[in-house]
């Protein structure tokens, strides 16, 4: 073996090396994301909708979202606390 045998050697064991943490970081994201759906919940009671439009006012406050979204979110909500409420 000489020099560059050496050296395609080195570069596969770092390919492999590579392959094998994205393969386990997409394993690991997966499992994030499945945990992630089981978490979300649909408020369902008058306080679950107002504990959710004041977590919106919130994430507004702190520019995670925009106000246009803030409007159709608390919009949509507010209408289903208004249908709660007849």
């Amino acid at each position: 073996m000489d020099a560059s045998d050496w050296l395609e050697l080195g570069a596969g064991f770092g390919m492999g090396t590579l392959m094998s943490r994205a393969i386990g970081d997409s394993f690991v994201n997966a499992m994030d994301a499945r945990t992630s759906i089981h978490v979300l919940t649909i408020p369902q009671t008058r306080q679950e909708i107002q504990t959710l439009l004041d977590k919106l006012d919130v994430r507004l406050a702190n520019g995670e979202i925009s106000e246009a979204v803030y409007k159709q979110v608390t919009a949509k909500w507010k209408k289903r606390l208004e249908e709660m409420e007849s």
